[in-house]
């Protein structure tokens, strides 16, 4: 069960090193197709947030939605210096929403489905 857990902080790894790429690139359409920009912000996030809950499943919520918020904040700064990308206030909103939204769902997903709890906390100690 070791194992599952080290999978988990590597997926959480390879997707915060594949956001901060297509945050920074200075063309990500080239890569991503884009069809609507909040809406991929905020599924992106809310991936994060199953993402971020599978890889420190002890981690309480508040501390996971600050981490993914603030990295999401550092990438549209970094945009900021990236032509021609730009600081975008409502990416920030889509992105904290998705967040939200996603760990809510992990939440009432772990209170009320026994079998995702346990995929979750496979492994733990």
């Amino acid at each position: 069960m070791l194992l599952w857990r080290y999978i988990c902080h590597v997926q959480f790894l390879v997707m915060l090193g594949l956001y901060i790429w297509l945050g920074l690139t200075p063309s990500p359409e080239l890569y991503v197709p884009i069809f609507n920009d909040k809406l991929m912000h905020f599924s992106g996030y809310f991936v994060a947030a199953f993402s971020i809950s599978f890889a420190y499943p002890h981690q309480r919520a508040l501390l996971k939605a600050s981490f993914l918020i603030l990295f999401s904040i550092g990438i549209e700064i970094g945009q900021h210096f990236m032509p021609p990308r730009t600081f975008d206030v409502l990416d920030i909103c889509a992105n904290s929403v998705g967040v939200l939204v996603g760990l809510t769902c992990v939440y009432l997903l772990t209170r009320n489905a026994p079998w995702f709890k346990q995929f979750l906390f496979l492994g733990s100690d």
